[in-house]
């Protein structure tokens, strides 16, 4: 608890140093209510932009400036769709408002006039984008385990004795927008662990066709990365299958996937596909409070019979507080008897916008997972680090077998290029090994 305090004390005495220094907020949400979100919605409407899946705006979350900033930008591409006077004044209000944010992405607006004229946006635009990014990563764990302690110990992937210490990832992302109502969204990722070549790969993360059917709802085939929720339950690859959204005031997502071929030794070869079921509901309560309904099982309900609840607050100016409660029933996810349960409770201050050098952000976590809860394991890497190699689908998360404090810190170093640095206070909740890791990272977007 000594610890705790401290390393909180320390995160107070960085944050205050640069409050100040922060004060003109480029990296600050638009927050709920304001205008933008129902200008956007009305250029989507009306055909002039295509929210590439995420149906209206409304539902869904409060967004920052800067992703607000990269469908602005669209609108101004794609400015020759405004047939209407009202949708043209629109655009050129977005213009005004968010002037700053597509500067920096290197849209030149003139504050002066910020006519059409003035604007000055690529030429013969094209609907397919290439886009990325490259991560260096260094970690170090004090007790490192294998990716699934119980059931996985015949597979030679994510063993203890082999945890790296380095990591380079490379991203690519494809995606091509075919009319107003059909896109395409893939991931190439190539991971280097440690640089050894048993511990590289070059993987599709995600490789998915998507279609709207009518105004507020879509159907997508092929691979997907689906979050369940707020993370406990999903976050991960190579989920193979059909996607069904729908929604404008909430967003409901129902997925039938397989997600990959490992299985428990004791069942044999193959015996059961891991066909999962899953779904998730996501709405606002009230303009700064919104919450989240997910379920997850696997088809006979061996590993995964879950469901959970979760809350995101943004009523403190700059705060995102967020948490997540999970149980799980299935058949193996039991200890001493009973289902397992996982949650996790955590801040986050601003963040670091990858356009603006000097923006910072912190965010501090608790979080708590049965031994059992999560054996595949799926939770989100963001939610749920874990000190596990991180060759498995999961990529470094896992709500299993821990307990215990995190503690993050990142900042823009660079135009593109942020810096993060994070520490995990973690044990294990079976024997109170210690499961403390470290990780710092260098990001870039391009």
């Amino acid at each position: 608890m000594k610890k705790h305090i401290v390393l909180l004390a320390m995160l107070a005495l960085v944050s205050a140093s640069w409050f100040s220094a922060t004060a003109e907020n480029h990296f600050g949400d638009v927050p709920a209510g304001h205008w933008a979100y129902d200008a956007i919605n009305k250029l989507a409407t009306d055909g002039v932009i295509d929210l590439y899946g995420q149906g209206s705006l409304r539902g869904e979350r409060t967004i920052t400036r800067y992703e607000m900033a990269q469908i602005v930008a669209r609108a101004i591409w794609n400015s020759n769709k405004a047939a209407s006077a009202e949708d043209k004044g629109l655009i050129d209000k977005l213009k005004t408002e968010f002037t700053d944010e597509l500067n920096n992405l290197g849209i030149s607006v003139s504050k002066a006039a910020n006519t059409a004229r003035d604007v000055k946006v690529p030429k013969n635009e094209s609907p397919l984008k290439i886009s990325g990014n490259y991560m260096f990563r260094y970690e170090y764990v004090k007790n490192p385990r294998a990716t699934a302690d119980k059931y996985f110990t015949n597979d030679d992937v994510g063993t203890a004795a082999g945890k790296c210490t380095v990591r380079n990832r490379l991203w690519l992302d494809v995606t091509n927008q075919f009319d107003g109502d059909t896109y395409f969204v893939g991931s190439l990722v190539a991971d280097d662990m440690g640089g050894t070549s048993t511990g590289s790969s070059t993987d599709v993360w995600q490789a998915f066709l998507a279609k709207k059917i009518g105004d507020n709802a879509e159907v997508a085939v092929g691979r997907m990365i689906p979050v369940l929720g707020l993370g406990t339950l999903a976050g991960t690859a190579y989920n193979d299958g059909v996607r069904v959204s729908f929604g404008k005031d909430y967003k409901v997502n129902l997925y039938v996937t397989t997600v990959g071929e490992y299985y428990p030794p004791q069942l044999g070869v193959n015996p059961y596909k891991l066909n999962f079921r899953f779904a998730d509901v996501k709405f606002n309560l009230n303009k700064d409070l919104a919450t989240s309904l997910a379920y997850r099982a696997d088809k006979d309900k061996l590993f995964y019979d879950a469901a959970a609840v979760g809350l995101e607050y943004k009523g403190v100016p700059n705060w995102i507080f967020s948490g997540e409660y999970a149980r799980n029933k299935a058949s193996f996810a039991q200890y001493d008897g009973d289902d397992t349960k996982a949650f996790y409770l955590k801040a986050k201050y601003k963040g670091a916008n990858p356009m603006v050098v000097g923006s910072k952000g912190f965010h501090m976590e608790y979080k708590k997972a049965d031994p059992n809860f999560d054996l595949q394991p799926l939770g989100g890497a963001v939610e749920w680090n874990a000190p596990y190699n991180y060759t498995y689908r999961a990529h470094g998360g896992c709500a299993n077998d821990l307990k215990g404090m995190e503690y993050g810190f990142e900042t823009t170093v660079a135009k593109r290029t942020i810096f993060s640095i994070q520490y995990d206070d973690l044990e294990r909740v079976s024997n109170r090994e210690d499961q403390s890791f470290l990780m710092a990272s260098v990001f870039y977007l391009f």
